[in-house]
């Protein structure tokens, strides 16, 4: 799946938290010239909270103000939160992920 974040294009990728296994989001672009990857942002936050494999914890919060756009807009998670799980001082909203979404991560794995 693609994104534009911050005028970039980037590629969303999708893997787990290792204590938890909640989704994690990670938005990287391909360095110029290179195979390897830059990653520009980590999308989710892991949570003391286990939550199921078809929703995300997005920290939207900080460097990550306004990330929720980006995701509804390439179609990784649906517009409306469903939760929201405390994280210190700021709060983490709970996305569905879409089935596209569902489908890339299935895929990868």
């Amino acid at each position: 799946m693609n994104a534009v974040l911050n005028k970039k294009k980037c590629i969303v990728t999708f893997d787990h938290y290792e204590d938890n296994n909640n989704v994690a989001i990670q938005l990287v672009k391909k360095r110029r010239g290179q195979s390897e990857e830059e990653l520009l942002a980590t999308a989710t936050v892991n949570t003391s909270v286990g939550i199921k494999q078809d929703f995300v914890a997005i920290k939207g919060w900080s460097e990550n103000t306004g990330i929720e756009d980006v995701l509804i807009e390439a179609g990784v998670i649906c517009e409306e939160a469903v939760g929201a799980i405390p994280c210190g001082m700021a709060v983490a909203k709970v996305f569905p992920l879409t089935e596209e979404a569902k489908e890339v991560m299935k895929n990868n794995q």
